[in-house]
């Protein structure tokens, strides 16, 4: 009796936590993250073509995912980020504000700034959400930031137009946690990529598995016997078959025998090429030019210059997008949204390619479609007085005021060229008269 009573509780307190909670079972909420997938959160099984378990960890071990969340991760965290207010001078840093030091520096006693985001983003690529609570101060001011376990979180409730979190057993308003998520059915809740392409990663995962156990081993097939055989014979050779490979000799069998695989090999091309295929599946999936993931099968000195400046614009400054705009929700009072806001600097990523740049901002300028300040505003640098001025170049002229141009290009070059002969005349009159004075003198003419 002593061992119900105790095993009991463990056993219903273990299900509950991981599978479904009887004391919050409800239908009708929408946001309860336990229940239908309560199974696959737990053992990573999933209905796919690949009969493969899929979990978070599992995808881990595979080089590509862990090389594709490792550069989307490490490149984020090293991006430096900044809180800034627009004043009538102009964007001003604010080194000084509460949640600088911890959003740019340090969050808490135990890590840094780039850990954080670093981490953060792993658990957004892996779990589809990220959290990340809010510490403040009696004033209600930023102090410090921890990170918190997605697989922890059990629900999120909206109650009055607003949204708390179940995290470990404690609840939290929305306004105190950082919610990351790229990918979302309901606006809420992040939907693991992981899980939601079971099919992909489980045949990546059969695909390692296979290629691990069958080197230096043939794949399995069939023996077909050209000809009759006996019961007797057919056992014998069985027999032989099994010795000779328990013992590690190549088998020898006597008679007309014909080995065919019924799977490729791992060294074979079939096989390679259809890896390859799987990877560049997850490449996509995470948004990874095949250069980033140490994949340079098709790399050229041409295509890597475009390949950083895609992976800047159409994967990185989403997920800026998408974390600026939850700080800027959550880190400042309703008085300073108006004005402060968090910014990632990405100059770093998007100057790989100076030239064109320059030239674009030349052309843009040179027909007036942006001034000098809109171009420094770009480049994340003050505008100036005057810089507001929009400019063209000055051999631009409209068609409709061609004839006019050309006509006052030809006469004022005729009315000039006779205004100097003139004035040439008159200054060789000047001198003759000057000097028919001097001599005059000089020699007492009369």
């Amino acid at each position: 009796m002593v061992i119900t009573r105790l095993s009991k509780p463990f056993f219903q307190g273990l299900f509950e936590k991981y599978i479904w909670d009887f004391s919050s079972k409800s239908a009708g909420n929408p946001y309860n993250l336990k229940g239908s997938d309560a199974w696959a959160r737990l053992v990573g099984f999933n209905d796919n073509f690949s009969e493969e378990a899929v979990s978070e960890s599992r995808a881990h071990g595979l080089a590509t995912v862990y090389t594709c969340i490792n550069v989307r991760s490490q490149t984020l965290g090293a991006l430096p980020v900044g809180i800034y207010k627009d004043t009538p001078n102009g964007k001003v840093a604010l080194t000084d504000h509460p949640a600088y030091y911890p959003l740019a520096h340090q969050p808490n006693s135990y890590m840094t700034s780039a850990n954080l985001f670093m981490t953060a983003m792993i658990h957004a690529d892996s779990w589809g959400n990220s959290y990340i609570g809010i510490n403040r101060s009696g004033r209600g001011a930023v102090s410090s930031l921890d990170l918190l376990s997605p697989w922890e979180c059990e629900s999120i409730n909206i109650i009055d137009g607003n949204a708390y979190y179940n995290i470990n057993g404690m609840v939290y308003p929305a306004r105190d946690i950082l919610h990351f998520r790229w990918w979302s059915m309901d606006g809420l809740n992040g939907v693991s990529p992981i899980r939601q392409n079971a099919i992909t990663m489980g045949k990546a995962i059969k695909a390692e598995k296979y290629s691990a156990m069958s080197i230096g081993q043939k794949p399995p097939g069939i023996l077909s016997y050209q000809g009759s055989m006996t019961p007797e014979q057919r056992a014998e050779n069985q027999k032989s078959w099994k010795q000779d490979l328990e013992m590690g000799r190549t088998p020898i069998m006597s008679g007309k025998w014909e080995f065919t695989p019924i799977m490729l090999a791992p060294g074979d091309a079939q096989f390679i090429e259809q890896e390859r295929l799987t990877d560049r599946k997850i490449y996509a999936i995470y948004r990874i030019p095949p250069v980033f993931a140490q994949d340079y099968e098709r790399a050229t000195f041409v295509n890597a210059e475009q390949s950083d400046l895609m992976f800047a614009k159409h994967t990185i400054t989403p997920m800026v997008r998408v974390i600026e705009q939850e700080c800027n929700m959550k880190l400042f009072s309703e008085r300073e949204k108006s004005s402060t806001y968090v910014k990632f600097n990405l100059n770093g990523l998007l100057r790989g390619d100076t030239a064109a740049r320059s030239q674009f901002y030349t052309a843009m300028r040179n027909i007036g479609a942006i001034n000098a300040n809109e171009i420094r505003e770009r480049e994340d640098l003050n505008g100036y007085d005057g810089g507001e001025i929009y400019t063209v170049q000055g051999a631009m002229v409209p068609v409709d005021m061609l004839r006019e141009f050309y006509e006052s290009k030809v006469d004022p070059g005729a009315e000039k060229e006779e205004t100097e002969s003139q004035e040439e005349s008159e200054s060789y009159q000047m001198a003759y008269k000057k000097a028919f004075a001097e001599a005059k003198a000089k020699y007492n003419f009369n």
